[in-house]
């Protein structure tokens, strides 16, 4: 896997379970070594975990039992850039309970929790792992705006994970999808929709088509799929070719090899 996440953007993570995305997170945070190569950080072995990397993953890490301010107040120690004005900002509009135990949190509240924890310690590179997952409308794009916040310093970096296609629009920068472990895709954001066609028909055709859909779901009648731009010359004109939205793409790319059945 060659992979590279610059300074000042943000990078969209896609794929299918199993794709790989949680093992590259896991590389990058140096929680498991990879299979081969080499992998640095901020310039470090992810080992070391720099001081300028933070991490908000879909796992707890907080006693049950502390209430918020105990939790935050026992974190402190462990960011030498603690903001503590920003924790306070962060709580306020995040309107998280001081006195509320962690074990009463809503999964959102626990979700802007966590984001909090993270941005204290005032990082460079902020890893987000389907950072949106379960949280309502609301608490969405809360959870969206302060991530724009954070990116207002070009030097600041984020990579994030998802499986909803509508959080990339007017957030990421680039987007990486895997396959397998291996990178399948990594282009601006602003070329994703310019490099691709959504295709769609009936189903009975599949067999007879030419070898260049990416991400085919079946239903019992019909099928879905995406071309690239340069691949629709083939298609006969019995299938509908249309242009593709970041939905039809982030959808077929987080699809298997072998395609679905819905």
């Amino acid at each position: 896997m060659d992979l590279t996440l610059p300074y000042g953007y943000v990078t969209a993570l896609l794929g299918a379970n199993g794709s790989g995305k949680t093992t590259l997170i896991k590389i990058l945070l140096g929680l498991i070594a990879p299979a081969g190569g080499g992998v640095t950080i901020l310039g470090a072995d992810p080992r070391t975990l720099p001081a300028g990397v933070r991490a908000v993953l879909d796992t707890s890490y907080f006693v049950p039992d502390w209430r918020v301010g105990e939790a935050l107040r026992a974190l402190r120690p462990t960011a030498d850039a603690w903001d503590d004005a920003l924790v306070r900002q962060l709580v306020e509009r995040f309107d998280l309970p001081r006195e509320g135990r962690i074990k009463e949190l809503s999964r959102g509240e626990a979700s802007k929790l966590k984001l909090t924890v993270a941005l204290a310690a005032r990082p460079q590179l902020l890893i987000l792992d389907e950072p949106t997952s379960g949280l309502d409308p609301l608490a969405r794009e809360q959870v969206l705006q302060v991530i724009r916040e954070f990116m207002v310093d070009p030097t600041h970096s984020v990579l994030f994970s998802t499986h909803i296609p509508s959080d990339m629009p007017g957030l990421a920068d680039q987007v990486v999808a895997l396959r397998q472990g291996q990178v399948v895709l990594d282009r601006p954001m602003d070329q994703l929709t310019d490099d691709f066609f959504a295709v769609r028909g009936v189903r009975e055709e599949l067999d007879h088509l030419p070898d260049v859909l990416i991400g085919v779901r079946r239903t019992a009648t019909n099928f879905t799929a995406i071309v690239a731009a340069d691949q629709t010359a083939g298609l006969p004109p019995s299938v509908l070719v249309e242009a593709a939205d970041v939905d039809d793409v982030a959808k077929a790319l987080a699809v298997p090899v072998e395609g679905i059945d819905l």
